[in-house]
């Protein structure tokens, strides 16, 4: 990996110690006992979380906007070659941001449609935070591959927001996964054509014997893991030529 990685992360930190982890993992099972070059940009998610705009309305999230572009400045400032977001959130402004950034930014969205190329499921749950949820996008990509994505009702959104709260976001995933698997079957059912997608970074560690698989079965359902495909292409551009990285606008 010769190109620096710049991560924007604390959006929870669980996920960054498991962005960070995964990416110093895989460099040391390519050999020699490096590192990769690295910097992180850790923000106050209490701030970014009281910054969210509203849906449809594009200058109330000119705040929240602004604490990504002034990471990436920061980041660019410090010999970063790309960067990444360790959440999936903020990639619903991507657009946006990757206008303003100084730095090439790796979609999740796209590491996501990438790896569901050859997928045989046709009806998907997203799971993530309320914007996530509400929002679409990951939309039109999984509708090109021929997947359904299933909507829930704004009360069950808010009875997932509680669980993020609970669990995820304090780094007690694995103590919410029995709550995670009653809430899909109960929202979404057991179908053998649904795919529950993990489109929130701090979801993956409640299943600790799954690290690094992309997509995998548990409790009867099949997860897709967006932070893992996400790393994936994290290094991908880490290790390819400049013009090569991954650009995405969410």
């Amino acid at each position: 990996m010769s190109r620096k990685i710049g991560i924007i992360g604390g959006l929870g930190w669980p996920a960054t110690i498991a962005y960070y982890e995964a990416i110093c993992r895989a460099a040391a099972t390519a050999g020699g006992i490096g590192t990769p070059e690295m910097t992180i940009e850790s923000l106050d998610m209490s701030k970014t979380l009281a910054a969210r705009g509203t849906l449809g309305n594009a200058q109330s999230w000119a705040a929240f906007d602004s604490f990504f572009t002034d990471a990436l400045a920061r980041l660019d400032a410090a010999s970063c070659d790309f960067a990444a977001i360790a959440s999936v959130t903020p990639h619903t402004r991507l657009a946006t941001i990757s206008k303003a950034s100084p730095l090439p930014i790796v979609s999740i969205v796209d590491a996501v449609i990438a790896n569901l190329g050859a997928s045989t499921k046709t009806k998907a749950a997203i799971l993530g935070t309320s914007v996530t949820m509400k929002g679409s996008l990951f939309d039109q990509g999984l509708k090109d591959l021929g997947i359904e994505v299933l909507r829930p009702e704004q009360a069950d959104i808010t009875a997932f927001t509680d669980l993020l709260n609970t669990y995820f976001y304090s780094g007690q995933a694995e103590e919410g996964l029995a709550e995670l698997v009653v809430y899909v079957r109960s929202v979404f059912g057991a179908s053998e054509d649904l795919l529950c997608i993990l489109a929130c970074t701090d979801l993956a560690p409640a299943f600790p014997d799954k690290i690094g698989q992309i997509t995998f079965d548990a409790e009867g359902l099949t997860f897709f893991d967006a932070t893992t495909a996400h790393i994936d292409a994290i290094l991908t551009a880490a290790s390819s030529a400049p013009d090569e990285a991954r650009v995405g606008g969410g």
